[in-house]
């Protein structure tokens, strides 16, 4: 069939064109998961090139990141149940960014959320949760912009 489609161009596209205009709802799922499924791989080329080009070291497949995104349920792993859920697609963190020394294996990446993802920018997982905390205890009545320990929550970590 391979060679008959490459051997036929103009006639494999006009009797699949007519198969999605008699089958649309079938035809618009098979493109969903077309793109959903190379989507993935993409993203996973485009994270493996920018940790290639910060010569980290290290490597994961796209099995290894869905079962990490199975592992969280699908849901960000910076969002712990409080606040509104972060919709949309989910993005490779590392834990310990690439430019601060972080490796690209699966150990040091976690699923979030492109809101969180940007937020975090160049801080590591516990320097990134500590603000999240802060912020949450800012905004409990009492508490005066400071977290737990008294420091703001815009200061940024000594090594910056």
């Amino acid at each position: 069939m391979r060679r008959w489609r490459a051997a036929h161009p103009d006639e494999h596209k006009a009797a699949r064109d007519g198969w999605d205009r008699a089958h649309p709802e079938s035809s618009n799922a098979r493109r969903k998961r077309y793109a959903q499924r190379h989507l993935e791989v993409r993203r996973l080329i485009d994270h493996t090139r920018r940790a290639r080009h910060a010569r980290a070291e290290g490597h994961y497949t796209a099995a290894e990141w869905r079962d990490l995104v199975v592992k969280y349920e699908g849901r960000c792993a910076y969002w712990n149940g409080e606040g509104p859920v972060h919709e949309g697609p989910l993005q490779m963190d590392h834990r310990i960014p690439l430019p601060r020394g972080g490796s690209n294996s699966i150990a040091n990446i976690l699923p979030a959320c492109g809101r969180c993802n940007r937020r975090k920018h160049l801080l590591t997982e516990e320097e990134f949760r500590a603000r999240l905390a802060a912020e949450r205890a800012a905004d409990r009545p009492g508490t005066d912009g400071q977290d737990v320990h008294g420091t703001p929550w815009y200061r940024f970590p000594p090594d910056w």
